[in-house]
């Protein structure tokens, strides 16, 4: 029986180990057996939290344009550690590309990183083109803070909009 849930459980989508012991325990498995669930699927490879949020920081910020800091309090949630959702976001927007120099980086984002979110900023700043200045400004701050990104990462796309979108 055990191995149809487990099939069953994995089918769906990964899981954290928290999640998975959640999931166990809300199913009113004892403890002792929710230890050693937890340990067999890790022990198979089926269950891994650096794949799981390396995974998870790719998918949300190429479906979602979540910045890193948003993706981190996500992955707490989920039980993530911290050294784990701190390595996930670098892979994730320092695109460990061999080539690539400190100088190559940008308030910790690669150049390409930067590029995509830059793209993705304009669109929402040329959608309120109707609107004032101090509006459309303060408009893409929210939009920036909401989805996690610094005020680095803020300031120097804002900027960047003003010079190629001027009023």
């Amino acid at each position: 029986m055990w191995r149809i849930w487990q099939l069953n459980c994995f089918a769906g989508r990964a899981f954290t180990a928290l999640e998975l012991r959640k999931k166990l325990h809300g199913k009113r498995y004892p403890l002792h057996i929710i230890d050693s669930v937890i340990a067999d699927v890790k022990c198979k490879g089926l269950l891994n939290d650096d794949f799981y949020a390396e995974s998870f920081s790719r998918s949300r910020w190429l479906t979602a344009n979540w910045g890193p800091r948003r993706i981190k309090q996500a992955l707490a949630q989920k039980g993530v550690s911290e050294t784990v959702a701190n390595k996930a976001t670098k892979q994730v927007f320092e695109e460990d590309d061999p080539d690539m120099s400190n100088q190559d980086m940008l308030h910790g984002m690669s150049k390409s990183s930067m590029d995509r979110l830059f793209v993705q900023a304009s669109k929402q700043w040329l959608r309120g083109q109707d609107a004032s200045p101090e509006k459309r400004k303060a408009r893409i701050i929210r939009w920036l803070q909401y989805r996690g990104f610094s005020w680095g990462v803020t300031g120097f796309i804002l900027k960047k909009l003003q010079s190629q979108f001027p009023p």
